[in-house]
């Protein structure tokens, strides 16, 4: 009586309806919508796919002054950026022009992010630079024309996956990923450009960034007079950089647009002092960049001889430019309150590269450096980028001539100086370690695969050990068996370091369990071992003991009793289970089996299992299988009928465990894979009672028995357990709002009624 005071319900029993819509219907109503006004449907995907539509009515002077300022700082940072990435990636250096001048152009009228800037950036261009090297040094294939493959493949991969809304797969790779392969990729561009910056000749810098820095450090008595450049430009990079952040900090903000314009000002600096040492010489006395053609001058349409080439490398260009831009996407939006649309950043980036392909632009994707510069200087829409896009071309038909003295070096400072943005700092690490162990687990991989092998290798594992990782989450997820905080009327798991151990067990001989993750085919069999382990160790054995030779080879049951009463240092006063050659019975009605102690509390025989479905998502044929399985097995354990009540069911999962309850004790599996006909069925039911240990097979009892009868009204006993017809029981009765209520409904009489053992 105590008890069923302690867990009075909070509310009156529920009326559940059996009318939630199955998942058939669910679909049928989907389809029935979606076609009921085709018109409609077909106008509103269309105007998804062009979002500019929705705002550029809106615009208004304020929004142009804003978005022209930015798009000319970012115009005056991009030439110089894509020249030196157009390096990175072993092109010449107007295909870096080409490439930034399709990503700003054509990403405005798709966009979703206003601070977004696509084109070259630097891992990307290192990735294109390596697949290049890695496909190309036979000979095979040309450079240009691979690149070009690979951005079409790339764009057109892009481009489906956002038509089909398939943004969801970026949801899979996790954000230490994506730090540990940017951080990784950072180190090995610093690495490769240590050649560049002192001038060292013939270093293969596609190759594992261990064995580039080796190569370049054995050669520097090499360096050349473009250490000079190379050096000189980096300092100046980092003195302005860090010296306008200064004074920026203190106040003068218009030393904020000098900060921003550092890689111009070095660029032409440097261009000058290049002229002045070269112009007199007939071959150069350091590296530059030479011709660059005047306008567009690589207009190809992408041959399928390259094509086919490519098209084993472009799911890793994919894979890293979607990564890389939906970072950017996502920092930005957040920073600035809106909400980028996943699926049509995946359209702009995919026509980006497709339609960028024609024009002979290599892979692009969202530029974290240009996008910080569009940011801080106040852009108000996507159309900043068509003022950005004028720069480029106007550095294309009127500024190449002026490119020929650039030094090669200085386009290297500026890679380094810009990459060491991408570099994860210590803080970010700390945070992760703070958080999760496995995150710093999953970054430090991603970096080390990336430094001692390459970009390519270093998706592949960690991306793979990121979804092994949530597949292992999900096959084996966290479960808890409850008990109740008198004072709140919480309820926690008996584990829990600070409340489990004052927490008010449930009555004897119920138990509550809460699972945390979707019951599916994955976890199902983890979560029936695990209830029943705990079972065994919290509740008495009452089932009936057959002699060893009328038990099945793989019955366990006598060994998991024994192990449980020894780890939970408990006394068994009755050494039944370990006679042999008698047919005792441990169980009997009337019988008291509070005999076994621990810690001096009595163990009682269970009588029903309480399920706590809150944090219960999903479930499949193979969950309600287990649930099958695990009642028949503690049922056998306990030997009596065992309720199963389930609180807090969301309402489409009721019309599956009604199923459940109505088949529970039939003679059919819920998904046979062989089948079985009534006299196999027969004799596994005679075998049942001693397979507590066994959950390889379902309840074998015939539903379709003539003898059968409602529950609490037994049929006579012979060489058979009792059958019931459960077609008509009143399963609501197992349903509960809350976990107190499916308790409390434990107390009343049995309503399934007990069933004899033979």
């Amino acid at each position: 009586m105590a008890h069923q005071q302690e867990f009075s319900p909070a509310s009156p029993p529920p009326s559940y309806s059996a009318g939630h819509p199955t998942e058939f219907q669910q679909l049928r109503r989907r389809i029935t919508n979606a076609f009921s006004n085709p018109a409609a449907s077909v106008n509103t995907y269309a105007r998804s796919l062009f979002p500019i539509v929705s705002w550029l009515p809106k615009y208004n002077r304020t929004w142009l002054a804003a978005d022209l300022i930015a798009g000319i700082t970012v115009g005056i940072v991009v030439v110089p950026q894509a020249l030196a990435y157009a390096k990175l990636a072993s092109l010449p250096t107007q295909y870096g022009l080409y490439t930034s001048f399709t990503g700003v152009l054509l990403y405005c009228f798709f966009a979703t992010s206003k601070d977004v800037t696509i084109g070259a950036t630097a891992v990307v261009s290192q990735l294109t630079g390596q697949l290049i090297a890695s496909h190309a040094s036979s000979g095979q294939y040309q450079p240009v024309p691979f690149a070009i493959a690979l951005a079409f493949l790339t764009g057109l991969i892009q481009l489906g996956l956002g038509l089909f809304r398939l943004g969801i797969i970026v949801d899979f790779i996790p954000n230490p990923v994506v730090a540990g392969f940017t951080s990784g990729a950072g180190i090995q561009i610093i690495v490769g450009q240590i050649a560049g910056l002192f001038g060292v000749p013939n270093i293969n810098t596609n190759q594992a960034p261990y064995l580039v820095l080796g190569h370049s450090l054995a050669h520097l008595n090499q360096a050349a007079l473009d250490a000079a450049f190379g050096f000189a430009s980096l300092f100046a990079l980092l003195f302005i950089k860090f010296g306008c952040d200064y004074f920026v900090r203190r106040g003068h903000r218009s030393m904020y647009w000098l900060g921003v314009s550092r890689n111009a000002i070095v660029v032409i600096l440097f261009t000058l002092i290049s002229f002045g040492v070269n112009r007199h010489h007939s071959k150069s006395l350091i590296k530059i960049v030479g011709d660059v053609p005047k306008g567009f001058q690589g207009f190809q349409a992408p041959d399928m001889y390259h094509i086919r080439g490519a098209a084993s490398s472009a799911i890793t260009v994919v894979i890293v430019a979607i990564l890389e831009h939906t970072a950017v996407t996502k920092s930005y939006g957040r920073l600035h309150g809106y909400r980028p649309d996943p699926n049509q950043e995946l359209v702009a980036l995919g026509l980006t590269n497709f339609l960028g392909s024609f024009l002979g632009a290599f892979p692009a994707t969202g530029s974290f450096s240009r996008s910080a510069i569009k940011s801080q200087s106040g852009v108000r829409t996507p159309l900043a980028a068509l003022f950005t896009s004028a720069i480029v071309v106007f550095a294309l038909y009127f500024l190449t001539p002026l490119f020929h003295y650039i030094p090669s070096a200085t386009l290297s400072a500026i890679i380094v100086a810009a990459i060491s943005e991408l570099i994860s700092r210590p803080a970010a690490i700390r945070q992760l370690w703070n958080i999760s162990l496995l995150d710093v687990f999953v970054f430090v991989l991603a970096l080390l695969f990336t430094f001692f092998f390459s970009i390519e290798i270093a998706i592949y594992v960690s991306v793979g050990f990121s979804v092994v990782v949530l597949l292992y989450r999900m096959a084996r997820p966290h479960h808890a068996a409850l008990a109740r905080i008198t004072e709140t009327g919480l309820w926690v798991s008996v584990e829990d370091a600070q409340l489990g151990s004052t927490a008010t067990p449930p009555p004897p001989g119920v138990m509550v369990f809460k699972l945390e993750e979707s019951m599916t085919y994955p976890n199902a069999n983890y979560f029936a071992e695990r209830i029943k382990d705990v079972v065994i160790n919290s509740t008495e054995f009452g089932g009936v003991v057959v002699r060893p030779d009328q038990k099945l080879w793989c019955d366990d049951t006598d060994r998991r009793v024994a192990n449980a009463r020894k780890k939970t240092n408990q006394i068994a006063i009755h050494d039944v289970l370990h006679k042999v050659g008698s047919e005792n019975t441990i169980g009997t009605p009337g019988e008291d089996h509070s005999t076994h102690v621990r810690g001096g509390t009595p163990l009682h025989r269970l009588r029903a299992l309480v399920f706590d479905f809150s944090s219960v998502n999903g479930l499949d044929t193979t969950g309600v299988q287990m649930l099958v399985d695990l009642r028949r097995d503690v049922d056998n354990y306990a030997g009596q009928r065992v309720e199963f009540h389930f609180a807090h069911v969301h309402p489409r999962f009721e019309r599956i465990l009604s199923y459940f309850l109505r088949i529970t004790r039939t003679d059919r599996d819920v998904m046979p894979v062989v089948p079985h006909n009534a006299e196999q069925s027969n004799e596994n039911v005679g075998r049942s009672a001693s397979r507590a240990g066994d959950s390889s097979a379902s309840i074998q009892i015939d539903h379709d028995d003539s003898s059968a009868s409602l529950p609490g009204h037994a049929v006579p006993a012979d060489d058979k357990p009792t059958i019931y017809n459960l077609e008509n029981l009143e399963v609501a009765r197992f349903f509960h709002p809350t976990v107190d209520d499916a308790v409390q409904a434990t107390a009343a009489k049995d309503v399934e009624a007990g069933y004899l053992t033979r």
